[in-house]
Formats: structure tokens, sequence, C-alpha cells
């Protein structure tokens, strides 16, 4: 994509993107019991039920992504009155969430979770807080509407089987694509326009804008550290617009990842790269900076905004998924 495009794409994305701004609550109980105290966002998820899809993903780019979805529906969530997640303005939003394990083929892993279709389950992974359209439309048992996952899922636990946590299946799809400059400059230099939280005694508020699922971002890697008792780690890095990372859009973006995973031993201070994932909100970071903030004192809160990365994308960006379209460099 050429640079002078920028400010052109970054207009109109910016102007569709604030008229989708929409705002949500999320269970203080919930937050505190699931992330750690370090403000990982790794960690189980248990669920009195769960709903797989029968067929995991396609693999090509956009939504095309190669993952099963597992749906859970709210009162599979439900532990006293509240809503883990709704609407900031409905007191419960029938909000479930969706556990995604990545790059899952047909075999023995695919018949067990599908066999315990209905049957008690605990997810490992990544909380992952994003709006890509999935709090409204159509219902499915394995999709209802959300905007929480655990997404990617890399441990799976029911009456009938133990997968142990797998962290070896979180990386970069073969013949998978993401969104490339066109789409993730206007998301990120729009940040403090959008990413909002507040708190009242119960919840933590966030606004989100709706937005595309999978980036490939250029970024240096700066600095690097451990979370979650060793299950994480977390880099610092800034991001570019182009392959030979000259102009940069963002600064001290956090890049997440599973610490036994093929990524985690490659992300070394100095590092200049492409990687291939997804941006999320954590919800820890959300509720320590809204403290003592009200829905009409509402603050930025840039911090909170994490990408979690696969791996090394091995295909050239898109600027499309309808078709597959890639980007000019």
């Amino acid at each position: 994509m050429k640079n002078r495009l920028f400010p052109i794409i970054l207009a109109f994305a910016s102007t569709t993107s604030i008229a989708q701004l929409k705002w949500y609550k999320f269970d203080k109980a919930f937050i505190d019991s699931h992330y750690s105290q370090d403000e990982g966002a790794i960690g189980t998820l248990s669920a009195s039920s769960m709903h797989p899809a029968k067929n995991s993903h396609t693999v090509s780019c956009g939504g095309n992504d190669g993952e099963l979805h597992i749906g859970i529906d709210e009162a599979s969530l439900r532990n006293g009155q509240r809503p883990v997640s709704a609407f900031a303005n409905q007191s419960d939003s029938d909000f479930g969430m969706v556990a995604e394990p990545p790059n899952i083929k047909r075999g023995p892993f695919l018949n067990a979770i599908e066999n315990a279709d209905g049957q008690r389950a605990a997810f490992f992974g990544y909380f992952r807080l994003w709006n890509e359209g999935h709090d409204s439309g159509q219902i499915f048992p394995s999709n209802p509407h959300h905007v929480l996952e655990v997404h990617p899922t890399w441990g799976i636990r029911s009456s009938s089987f133990n997968f142990a946590p797998r962290p070896t299946v979180i990386f970069a799809t073969p013949g998978f694509s993401g969104y490339g400059a066109s789409k993730f400059v206007s998301v990120l230099q729009s940040v403090p326009t959008w990413l909002q939280v507040a708190e009242d005694q119960s919840f933590v508020y966030v606004r989100l804008m709706k937005a595309d699922n999978f980036y490939q971002l250029p970024v240096t890697v700066k600095e690097i550290r451990t979370f979650g008792n060793g299950a994480g780690v977390a880099a610092l890095v800034d991001v570019f617009s182009d392959s030979p990372h000259q102009h940069l859009v963002y600064s001290n973006l956090t890049v997440v990842t599973a610490a036994n995973g093929p990524l985690a031993p490659r992300l070394q201070p100095g590092w200049s790269t492409f990687l291939l994932g997804f941006f999320s909100v954590n919800l820890k970071k959300a509720e320590a900076v809204a403290s003592g903030h009200a829905r009409s004192n509402a603050v930025p809160a840039a911090r909170a905004l994490e990408f979690f990365a696969f791996g090394v994308p091995q295909q050239k960006a898109v600027s499309s998924s309808s078709p597959c379209t890639e980007e000019d460099d």
C-alpha cells in the first residue's frame, strides 16, 4: 500500500468505525477470578456445557482462519446474579462466549470435541475481547452473541477427554493471510478515540469499535517479559506501516503469545519482523485504568490494547477478503 494513501484511508475508516462505537460491561468478579494479578489475560474458563461447530473453518484469509468455534451460552457461564458481559445499558444481553482452538484438522481431537456436545468443559487459553460483529445477528449454538472469547484455546478438558495445554498448535497457518496496513493503521491511530473505559461497583465498562479479525503487522521488538506464572510472554513493540520498517504508526504496543509456543523464543529485543495475529482489550488492564472513573467521566485506555501473535505470516497481507486481494507493497 502506497504511503500517500494512508490519510485518505484513515479518514474514511475512522468515520465508519466511530459510527459503530458501542459500550459494553463486564463483571468485575469474573475479571478478578480469571485474569492473573500481573494483568495477564491467559487462564482457564469453566463452563457447564459446550456446543462445538461441526467443522473447523477453511483456510484462506479474513474469517477463513482454520479455527473451530465452540459456543458457551450465558447459562453455562453463570456463577451468580450478574451477567459476565452485556451491552452497557442493558441489565442482561444474554451474551455467551466462544472458545476457539486454532489449526484444527479432522482427526481424534476434533472427533472427541464434537462427541462431547453438551458436556461440561474447561478451556485454557487467551481471554480475547474484541467486537467483530458477533454481538448481534443470527445465533447458533456454536456462536452465541458475544464479544469475549477464549481465543486461541490450546487446552480443553471435558468428562470424556483431556487435551492438556498444547501451545505448539499456535502458529501462523500456511495459506492464511491477515489484513495489512490499509486496515490496521486506522485501528491503531484512532485508539485514543474509541478505546475508553469506566467503572461502577460491579462492572468495568469498555467502549469498543467494530473491526476486522486477523492482521499482519510490521514490528520491531523493544523489550520482553513473562506473565501469568510463566504462561505467557509479552513483548513491547513499535508498529510500522511498511516492509522496511521506516514509517512508525504506533509505539509501545503489547504483543502477547504463549510462553511455550514456537514464537516465544524468537521475541527478542531488536528483532524486526512481521507478526500475524489479532487485537484484544485486556480487561484486567482496563479495570485498573477505569478505577475511580464513572461513565460520565470515562478515560482513554490505550495501555489495555494488546495484540495476540500466532507467528510470522507465510502469505502476503490482504486488503479484502471477498475475494482475498493482496495489498500493494
